[in-house]
Protein backbone atom coordinates (compact mmCIF):
# COMPACT_ATOMS: atom_id res chain seq x y z
CA UNK A 1 0.00 0.00 0.00
CA UNK A 2 2.82 2.42 0.37
CA UNK A 3 4.54 4.40 3.33
CA UNK A 4 2.25 5.42 6.63
CA UNK A 5 1.44 9.07 5.78
CA UNK A 6 1.81 10.15 10.00
CA UNK A 7 4.49 8.53 11.81
CA UNK A 8 4.82 8.11 15.60
CA UNK A 9 7.29 9.85 16.57
CA UNK A 10 6.87 8.92 20.92
CA UNK A 11 8.41 5.94 21.17
CA UNK A 12 11.83 7.13 19.62
CA UNK A 13 12.15 10.09 22.47
CA UNK A 14 13.57 12.97 20.13
CA UNK A 15 13.67 15.83 21.30
CA UNK A 16 15.88 19.39 21.01
CA UNK A 17 16.59 22.56 23.17
CA UNK A 18 15.44 26.10 21.83
CA UNK A 19 15.77 28.80 24.20
CA UNK A 20 14.47 27.76 27.36
CA UNK A 21 12.44 25.70 25.94
CA UNK A 22 12.38 21.82 25.50
CA UNK A 23 10.71 20.82 22.34
CA UNK A 24 9.34 17.13 21.80
CA UNK A 25 8.70 15.40 18.81
CA UNK A 26 5.17 14.05 18.44
CA UNK A 27 4.08 12.60 15.36
CA UNK A 28 5.43 13.30 11.81
CA UNK A 29 2.85 14.34 8.57
CA UNK A 30 4.23 13.23 5.24
CA UNK A 31 1.81 15.17 3.01
CA UNK A 32 2.65 18.52 4.57
CA UNK A 33 5.85 17.64 6.41
CA UNK A 34 4.71 18.66 9.43
CA UNK A 35 5.49 18.00 13.03
CA UNK A 36 3.01 17.92 16.23
CA UNK A 37 5.04 18.88 18.74
CA UNK A 38 4.82 19.22 22.94
CA UNK A 39 6.09 22.40 24.44
CA UNK A 40 8.17 21.98 27.95
CA UNK A 41 9.62 24.98 30.40
CA UNK A 42 11.47 23.55 33.37
CA UNK A 43 9.95 20.01 32.87
CA UNK A 44 6.48 21.71 32.83
CA UNK A 45 4.23 21.15 30.01
CA UNK A 46 2.86 24.06 28.33
CA UNK A 47 1.55 23.56 25.19
CA UNK A 48 0.90 21.27 21.96
CA UNK A 49 1.73 22.99 18.81
CA UNK A 50 2.72 22.34 15.18
CA UNK A 51 5.97 23.15 13.33
CA UNK A 52 7.50 22.67 9.87
CA UNK A 53 9.63 19.97 9.40
CA UNK A 54 12.56 22.56 7.74
CA UNK A 55 12.71 24.69 11.27
CA UNK A 56 13.98 21.05 12.89
CA UNK A 57 17.52 20.11 13.87
CA UNK A 58 19.80 18.89 10.85
CA UNK A 59 20.64 16.05 13.48
CA UNK A 60 17.19 14.93 14.06
CA UNK A 61 16.27 16.17 9.91
CA UNK A 62 18.30 12.84 9.45
CA UNK A 63 16.88 10.38 11.89
CA UNK A 64 13.69 10.96 10.78
CA UNK A 65 13.79 11.51 7.31
CA UNK A 66 14.39 7.69 6.59
CA UNK A 67 11.13 6.81 7.90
Amino acid sequence: MGKKPIIDLKPLDLSFQDRDQIIKLLTFKKSNMTLDIAIYEKDKFIKNSTMVFAHLPKNLKSAIKPL
